[in-house]
């Protein structure tokens, strides 16, 4: 399982200061402690910020420069493509939705660079609860990539955690995600194909309604779980020392299965 960092966030007021003081140094500590801690790779996500949105080339060429680590790139780089022209290595545009307009063009640009291409879960027509609705998404979304030549191997699906909104459903589940539903559709969803498609979650996504104390153990919780429905990446605080614990049994396990 790929431990993707999630610390270039433009909700970590370091990162964000960095990127808006055009910081290299503070940039790529960042960059590196997420790496020493075990991160595989890092996620960039600068949300819809299009100002920041246009420093990518400067983040991709000035993490780079230091280190040889795979990046996650906000879906900016459909319309900053040079951040893709420069990246070493394969890079992955994350993320879409599964609006057909919008994924067609970025599997496109997925193909044409051969980038790694997120496709999330929903569309302006379906926000899925279930299992039925996110597998009918990722289904249109392989129909989608068939029909551009985009190869699935280079697709990752995003079943989308996220907290009940619902003020009926938080006061039985206290906000917390369906996860037997998530469950389900991570490992039906690996099975679409006769090449295993691949699987991404955002970890932290699932805690937001929980107090900072109890995060970490609910991640702890929560990831062999979706591990053991065969979860390929992970995008977490992978500075978390508990959680990295977790991540080093899971491999062991994995390691001993195989």
């Amino acid at each position: 399982m790929e431990i993707i960092g999630e610390d270039l966030h433009i909700m970590n007021k370091t990162f964000l200061q960095a990127m808006e003081r055009l910081d290299e140094e503070a940039l790529v500590q960042l960059a590196r402690r997420q790496v020493d801690a075990g991160a595989t790779a890092l996620d960039v996500n600068l949300g819809q910020n299009r100002e920041l949105g246009r420093l990518t080339p400067w983040l991709v060429e000035t993490i780079q420069q230091v280190m040889d680590v795979p990046l996650l790139l906000s879906n900016h780089v459909l319309n900053q493509q040079h951040a893709l022209e420069i990246h070493r290595g394969t890079a992955t545009i994350n993320a879409v939705t599964a609006n057909p307009a919008e994924l067609s063009k970025a599997m496109e640009t997925a193909k044409y660079f051969h980038a790694n291409l997120v496709v999330l879960l929903v569309s302006s027509e379906l926000t899925p609860t279930d299992v039925n609705g996110r597998l009918q998404l990722a289904m249109q979304a392989l129909d989608t990539a068939d029909q551009v030549g985009l190869p699935r191997t280079q697709l990752y699906i995003d079943p989308v955690i996220s907290c009940h909104p619902d003020p009926a459903i938080w006061r039985l589940s206290t906000g917390l995600p369906d996860i037997d539903v998530l469950v389900d559709s991570i490992r039906m969803i690996g099975e679409l194909s006769d090449h295993r498609l691949k699987t991404i979650a955002a970890i932290s996504n699932s805690s937001v309604c929980l107090a900072t104390e109890e995060r970490s153990n609910f991640h702890c919780r929560l990831l062999p779980l979706l591990a053991e429905a065969g979860l390929d990446a992970v995008i977490m605080n992978c500075r978390d020392k508990k959680l990295m614990a977790v991540v080093k049994n899971l491999r062991t396990a994995l390691a001993v299965a195989a």
